[in-house]
């Protein structure tokens, strides 16, 4: 069942039972390709319809929105995104011993399932993707966030993984690196969207700098 209030005054935010409902609803709404809606943003369990007033009748927009239907199921309309990574962070070691896993293992099963991207921040085009195998969720953040985490760096915390897109002070274990530069904002290239998946591929070193700074 949907649950849906006003975001200001001139969007709605739309609430859902879980995250496969929001993105499948998501993909529908920006289906209709209703004129005057500027963007349908995917954020977990919501969905934000931001529309211009001057081409949109807000109450016969609600009503719109509230008459297309939850989808049961998880939307397969997203963009499969592969990225290779060098898994030599900096915390893999640590992360498998406190998991009880060999580096190999935890390599293994982080490449091995593909992960919604559920929403898009704390920095353009950040990534948040799950949910990670239970072998390898529940580590909280790190006690001490570290002042700059290097742009392309792949981590996990909880029953999340993610990419920095940027050097950015953070707090998630850092477990492997992308060559690829997953933004270019002078572009505005931000290729990765919510409801998007993200499949992650192990290289080695030799493939890394090979395909070191290629965009996304």
């Amino acid at each position: 069942m949907i649950s849906m209030g006003p975001l200001g005054d001139r969007a709605f935010l739309a609430h859902f039972a879980s995250e496969d409902e929001a993105s499948a609803w998501t993909t529908l709404v920006r289906g209709k390709a209703w004129r005057g809606i500027l963007d349908v943003v995917l954020a977990y369990r919501t969905a934000a319809v931001f529309a211009d007033p001057d081409l949109v009748d807000f109450d016969q927009l609600e009503a719109d929105l509230r008459a297309v239907p939850p989808a049961p199921g998880p939307s397969s309309a997203g963009t499969l995104i592969r990225l290779p990574v060098l898994y030599d962070g900096e915390d893999l070691p640590e992360v498998a011993r406190r998991l009880g896993l060999t580096e190999p293992d935890v390599v293994a099963l982080h490449s091995g399932t593909d992960y919604h991207v559920y929403a898009i921040g704390f920095l353009p085009g950040f990534p948040y993707a799950g949910y990670l195998p239970t072998t390898l969720s529940g580590l909280p953040r790190r006690e001490e966030p570290r002042q700059q985490v290097p742009a392309g760096s792949v981590a996990i915390v909880g029953k999340q993984t993610g990419v920095y897109p940027h050097p950015s002070p953070g707090g998630w274990h850092l477990i492997g690196r992308t060559p690829l530069r997953i933004v270019d904002v002078d572009r505005a290239h931000f290729p990765i969207r919510a409801g998007d998946r993200i499949r992650f591929e192990p290289i080695n070193a030799q493939a890394f700098e090979t395909r070191r700074g290629e965009l996304l």
